[in-house]
């Protein structure tokens, strides 16, 4: 079997790092997105522009050095390292001050030693240009200003596949439409990313997902972590509650067992576990997801939430229930 490098724990832990945030939030503020790959990153690259000026709403216009006919012509008047300074050159040379402040570069590389996307990050963060780039091992030159997103993959399928997703989630975490399949048209996408006036929710999963913890609400964990496997049987009546409530929504269920740095139990990760344990209790069909992230949703169901009200009956319920 493929080592895929357990890619969704990677994808999750990638998101929530620091790194992560900073790199959304410069994405978030610009206008026009240059993205720059060689070898298979630069299809990853061509790919995820195409799709995030298709996706954002007519908010951002991305573009990558995907053109051979471009990318021999540059390196025959330059060389290897320099030929994207030069296309990043031609392609903001008419650019404000304003327009540059509100661009980002995001390089993409796999042994972070790619010397041409280096140059052209450094060469960028000199004019203004917001930079970032997302690279499975540590740079091999310093660029100033330039948020850093490191994967740690050994092999090239799962850096090239895991940055693919992660430029969707850029997309998806500045509020716009990665949509299903079928659903795709530029009316649909429209419609998704409907952006006129306030709305109440902020994405439309808000509307029909529920979150629903896994310790002590599905699963009855009467003695705790224990010895890290999922040992107890399920909460009284919740095989019910699953399938009414999953008639009307989606389900997720989101635990600390599927965070990435818990350790392997019997050589398994927290969600296989959690997987492996609602499968035999026959639960499974109920649930879309297992994750450590808390869901967007119209209600959390956990047994150790307090409802927020306003903060004095808050602290006064912490208090009475000895949390305080």
């Amino acid at each position: 079997m493929l080592n895929y490098e357990n890619l969704i724990g990677r994808f999750e832990e990638v998101i929530q790092s620091k790194e992560w945030s900073e790199l959304q939030d410069k994405f978030n503020k610009s206008n026009n997105i240059y993205i720059l790959g060689h070898g298979g990153n630069l299809a990853v690259a061509d790919h995820a522009a195409a799709d995030i000026t298709r996706l954002s709403n007519g908010q951002r216009l991305a573009q990558a050095p995907g053109s051979a006919i471009l990318a021999t012509s540059l390196i025959n008047d330059t060389d290897w390292d320099q030929w994207m300074v030069s296309w990043m050159e031609a392609f903001t040379r008419n650019r404000t001050e304003e327009q540059i402040s509100q661009s980002l570069v995001l390089g993409i590389s796999s042994s972070g030693r790619s010397k041409d996307i280096i140059k052209a990050l450094q060469w960028a963060n000199t004019r203004g240009l917001n930079t970032a780039c997302i690279t499975s091992h540590a740079l091999s030159e310093k660029v100033e200003n330039c948020t850093i997103v490191e994967l740690g993959a050994e092999y090239y399928h799962t850096a090239e596949v895991l940055t693919l997703l992660l430029t969707y989630e850029l997309t998806h975490g500045s509020g716009c439409a990665t949509p299903p399949i079928n659903n795709n048209r530029p009316e649909e996408l429209k419609q998704l990313n409907w952006n006129k006036g306030i709305r109440k929710h902020s994405y439309p999963d808000e509307t029909i997902n529920l979150g629903i913890d896994f310790d002590g609400v599905i699963h009855k964990n009467s003695s705790g972590y224990h010895d890290g496997t999922i040992y107890d049987d399920p909460v009284d009546g919740i095989e019910d509650a699953l399938k009414t409530l999953s008639e009307q929504y989606t389900l997720i269920c989101y635990t600390a067992k599927a965070k990435s740095d818990r350790g392997l139990v019997n050589g398994k990760n927290g969600t296989q576990l959690v997987w492996e344990w609602l499968e035999k209790h026959s639960l499974d069909k109920y649930i879309s997801k297992v994750t450590a992230e808390k869901p967007r949703a119209v209600a959390y169901i956990d047994d150790k939430a307090f409802r927020f009200t306003d903060w004095n009956s808050c602290i006064a319920d912490l208090k009475n229930s000895g949390v305080l």
